[in-house]
């Protein structure tokens, strides 16, 4: 009986031990995951900008080079909220920079994106009536 103790207790201890194993493997996939949508996410955001504040050739090559900044300083600042609200911050304003004025009052009237630009959207209900 001592035996088939031991070899349960080994037993589960091994599978203790393997469950963050398995569980990590599921992370990368997830964190992959999230940056397609936000890469999907930022692209129809500049497809709208492109649209709305009709740039040119040379704007839009600008907006690729802030849009690759700004991505790398969110992921040098990932987990630190404030520091990444700047990076976006600064973005948006390197962004405003390179318009003109009549693009700019037009990108003024666009809502930033994020929560702050999506208040009052979730949960609306239309009326059945």
């Amino acid at each position: 009986m001592n035996s088939t103790v031991k070899f349960l207790f080994a037993l589960l201890t091994l599978g203790l031990a393997a469950a963050p194993l398995a569980h990590a493997k599921e992370k990368p996939e997830k964190v992959a995951q999230a940056g397609q949508r936000i890469k999907g996410a930022v692209d129809e955001h500049d497809k709208m900008l492109n649209e709305k504040l009709k740039l040119t050739a040379e704007q839009q090559a600008k907006l690729a080079t802030i849009r690759k900044e700004q991505a790398a300083g969110m992921k040098a600042h990932r987990g630190d909220r404030a520091k990444m609200a700047d990076a976006m911050k600064t973005g948006r304003e390197q962004i405003r920079a390179m318009l003109t004025p009549e693009q700019q009052t037009t990108f003024d009237s666009i809502k930033p994106e994020g929560r702050e630009g999506k208040k009052g959207k979730k949960g609306k209900k239309e009326d059945a009536s």
